[in-house]
């Protein structure tokens, strides 16, 4: 019978007795605290202890599924609030940017229609209101690409608010 009502005995063979004092020595813990861990690791993670092929693999094959699949969800979540927005942005300004570019096309073939008839004189006033148009033109794209970079920065990390702050941005 134990000295202590709290502990139990257990009777084990001769063999396991001396493999549990051997490694309890080695780790300098006693035999109840080897025995207590060795117990409890077995039951905190179901597994069965005389078993050839212990559980511990398929527990971390669940244990990795679930975090692939937490890893899996959150790409599908980035790609549905971030990249998808960006992409349809991204063809706007590009369909945009096609049609401008035609426009451009159809009005150059119009001005040198319209040039064609006009005197010296009248050509270099043309070509000063264009350079000042271009200067203009330039300006408003740098500012409006400097707001739409502070916009996608306030967003903040990686982060922009519902896909149309940098498209807000510029338009203006």
């Amino acid at each position: 019978m134990p000295a202590n009502p709290a502990t139990k005995s257990v009777n084990v063979p001769a063999a396991t007795h001396f493999l549990l004092s051997k490694e309890a020595k080695r780790l300098q813990i006693s035999q109840a605290d080897y025995t207590g861990a060795a117990v409890r690791y077995f039951a905190e993670r179901g597994l069965h202890p005389v078993e050839d092929v212990a559980r511990e693999g398929q527990l971390i094959m669940q244990q990795v599924k679930k975090l692939g699949d937490r890893v899996f969800g959150y790409l599908q979540e980035q790609e549905r609030s971030l990249l998808l927005p960006m992409l349809e942005e991204m063809l706007r300004s590009r369909v945009t940017l096609e049609r401008v570019l035609r426009m451009n096309e159809i009005l150059v073939n119009n001005l040198t229609q319209q040039l064609s008839g006009l005197s010296e004189a009248q050509l270099n006033e043309q070509r000063e209101g264009l350079k000042q148009l271009r200067a203009q033109n330039e300006d408003m794209i740098e500012r409006q690409a400097k707001e739409a970079i502070a916009a996608a920065q306030q967003a903040g990390a990686g982060r922009i608010n519902d896909g149309n702050t940098v498209a807000k941005a510029v338009k203006n």
